[in-house]
């Protein structure tokens, strides 16, 4: 007897193109997010189409947690300016890139986290990898 519980379900990729070219984002990064959709891994004797299922997790949660996915851009645009700082940035870069990291996702996710479906779609995202 088989386990119907969790049937894995194409990904589109026409889907994905036209949410990637609705973006508020360069045409270069549509270009490499075109790219990645299009990106395989061989295991075994299967192709997979990992850049796809990363694109298609990405948007979803991006969609479904704006909060944390705000946080993350901020962390990372704050340690970007921290870095570029002469003399100071690549000293101060490596101790201040996951502090910001670790408040701004905690801050987002402070936010987010009254929604308790996180876990399930984090623990769907992982069963997928894992069935491959």
């Amino acid at each position: 007897m088989t386990d119907q519980s969790h049937t894995q379900l194409p990904i589109n990729k026409d889907a994905l193109r036209r949410r990637i070219e609705r973006l508020d984002v360069a045409a270069d990064i549509k270009l490499l997010l075109n790219h990645l959709l299009e990106t395989t891994i061989a295991v075994g004797d299967k192709i997979v189409q990992i850049g796809s299922k990363i694109i298609d997790f990405v948007l979803d949660f991006a969609k479904s947690y704006p909060g944390v996915t705000l946080g993350v851009v901020v962390a990372l645009v704050l340690a970007f300016l921290v870095n570029s700082i002469p003399v100071l940035g690549p000293v101060l870069a490596p101790i201040l890139t996951p502090l910001l990291l670790i408040i701004g996702v905690g801050l987002g996710a402070l936010n987010d986290l009254t929604d308790s479906s996180m876990k399930l779609k984090m623990s769907a995202f992982v069963s997928d990898i894992r069935s491959l």
